[in-house]
């Protein structure tokens, strides 16, 4: 990966890439990005965890959320996942919406947009008994939507432009080829597209900061919410406000490589091996979704949002002396992702919706 990233800097009549290049490539290089490869990624084999890895409560909570939503509101039995990872999420809300609720289940519709070839091959293994499953590289091969659509750590993951603020002047940060291996390099900050993007979400740095700036997230984002005629946005991921970015922690920006499970604080290094991952603007969703005519946004830490999905519901306060029975696991796997200092308070919840009547008022209703 090192040598195509060279020969990518070389192939410049600047000899220098910016971070969105460099991220691009590293994690999506059709055979030698991070994400292409033959590689476990999520697990305990893997890189990293996510929510999807603790039993399978997280899919069945959002199951039993989903199922309330399409019998409650005015939109269609349609469910899209964005990045379906693993497809076990897709597997435990569709074993869970079929068994409480079969007769929404024989019309629901599913439907995984999967850029990964390598996570596109296992979702369809895993899946392949479900009818109502359909599988899309990206989300322009769909139509309009209505319904539900979805995502769990997926913005983190798009390719980031990096800038930093020093004697109260901003600076993109640049990648070249150094004498020993990658190396940054700053240049004062022109690209208009960076400049609408701070002045549009009112981002303002403090001298010596550093921030990622998210704009092909922003693209994607902007092409979801317009293919969205009606219907209920929800983005689980890790972020900040823009008044978090603020705190003096925040300083150098949040980009990180994970590989087997431990942080990697210089990205430079590896590249192909790691994953790469930022916390996203909260901000500049909320913003971006009420201009193009969602009437509700409401930021939720991740813990807070499964209780109010219902997820105690599954909690069984019953004593079972067998530690490896399934009512044991999910209520252990119910308490890992509950307790304070949890998977769950690394994560929030964005629930968004678009001409859902009563949204406002009854989405989380006391018993779901």
């Amino acid at each position: 990966m090192e040598k195509i990233l060279f020969d990518l800097i070389e192939s410049k009549s600047s000899k220098k890439i910016n971070y969105k290049e460099f991220i691009e490539t590293a994690l999506y290089h059709p055979t030698e990005g991070y994400y292409q490869r033959n590689k476990i990624k999520i697990g305990k084999n893997g890189d990293f965890y996510t929510s999807s890895n603790v039993g399978d409560v997280f899919g069945r909570t959002l199951g039993r959320w989903f199922a309330y939503c399409l019998g409650n509101f005015s939109i269609e039995p349609v469910i899209v996942e964005l990045g379906g990872g693993t497809g076990k999420i897709a597997q435990n809300i569709l074993s869970f919406m079929k068994a409480h609720h079969p007769t929404l289940f024989e019309k629901l519709k599913y439907i995984i947009v999967e850029k990964s070839q390598h996570h596109q091959n296992i979702q369809k293994q895993l899946l392949s008994k479900w009818n109502q499953v359909e599988f899309y590289t990206n989300i322009e091969s769909l139509g309009e939507l209505n319904g539900i659509i979805f995502s769990n750590e997926l913005f983190d993951a798009f390719p980031v432009h990096v800038i930093e603020k020093r004697q109260n002047i901003y600076y993109e940060v640049w990648i070249v080829k150094g004498e020993n291996g990658l190396e940054e390099h700053l240049e004062p900050l022109s690209d208009k597209g960076l400049l609408d993007y701070l002045k549009t979400y009112d981002i303002k740095l403090k001298n010596n900061q550093r921030l990622e700036i998210p704009l092909p997230m922003m693209d994607f984002y902007e092409s979801l919410v317009q293919k969205l005629e009606r219907g209920i946005l929800l983005s689980v991921d890790y972020g900040y406000t823009n008044e978090e970015w603020n705190n003096p922690l925040h300083r150098e920006g949040s980009l990180r490589g994970y590989s087997q499970h431990k942080m990697i604080r210089d990205v430079l290094k590896h590249p192909g091996e790691m994953d790469i991952t930022h916390h996203i603007h909260w901000d500049s969703l909320m913003k971006c979704g009420l201009n193009y005519g969602f009437q509700y946004n409401l930021l939720m830490e991740q813990a807070e949002f499964l209780i109010s999905c219902g997820v105690l519901k599954d909690l069984e306060e019953t004593f079972d002396p067998n530690p490896f029975s399934e009512a044991s696991k999910r209520n252990r796997a119910i308490r890992s992702l509950l307790m304070p200092g949890g998977i769950s308070s690394y994560f929030r919840a964005l629930v968004q919706c678009k001409n859902v009547k009563g949204c406002d008022r009854n989405l989380f209703p006391e018993k779901v």
